[in-house]
């Protein structure tokens, strides 16, 4: 009489993990990228979120952007954070006037940074988004 086998042979358990293995190689970069998708796709409709609120708030004072960028003009009374790949910042920096022309004062801290005379907001960040193919953040 046989007996019956219990379990996986040596060699059967060496092909599951290398199929595994390889499912792992082709996901894990695919996963990465999609991530860095989201997170510039999330930055720039923040980008656009701040950018309609000043224009609202343009329109409701007649033609004068707010001296700050702050709560106030928006919905739920909070300026929306950006992630440029270090987590969530909502710091908002002045940008600088120099030879008649506004010049942003970019540092690597993540937020906005924002022009009350312009109106003008920019990703406050001189760090690459890996998506854009070479851009700065800063260029949205």
């Amino acid at each position: 009489m046989r007996t019956r086998r219990k379990g996986f042979t040596l060699v059967e358990l060496a092909i599951v993990i290398a199929i595994l293995g390889i499912l792992a190689v082709v996901a894990i970069p695919k996963y990465q990228g999609m991530v860095d998708e989201a997170r510039s796709a999330a930055a720039k409709s923040q980008l656009g979120t701040v950018r309609s609120a000043l224009a609202i708030s343009y329109a409701k004072n007649k033609g004068v952007f707010p001296a700050t960028l702050d709560g106030t003009i928006f919905a739920d009374g909070a300026v929306p954070g950006v992630d440029t790949g270090s987590g969530p910042v909502i710091i908002v920096v002045a940008g600088a006037w120099s030879g008649g022309a506004w010049t942003p004062a970019l540092t690597t801290a993540g937020g906005w940074e924002y022009d009350h005379l312009l109106g003008k907001v920019v990703i406050n960040s001189t760090a690459i988004d890996p998506v854009a193919g070479g851009a700065a953040w800063s260029t949205y």
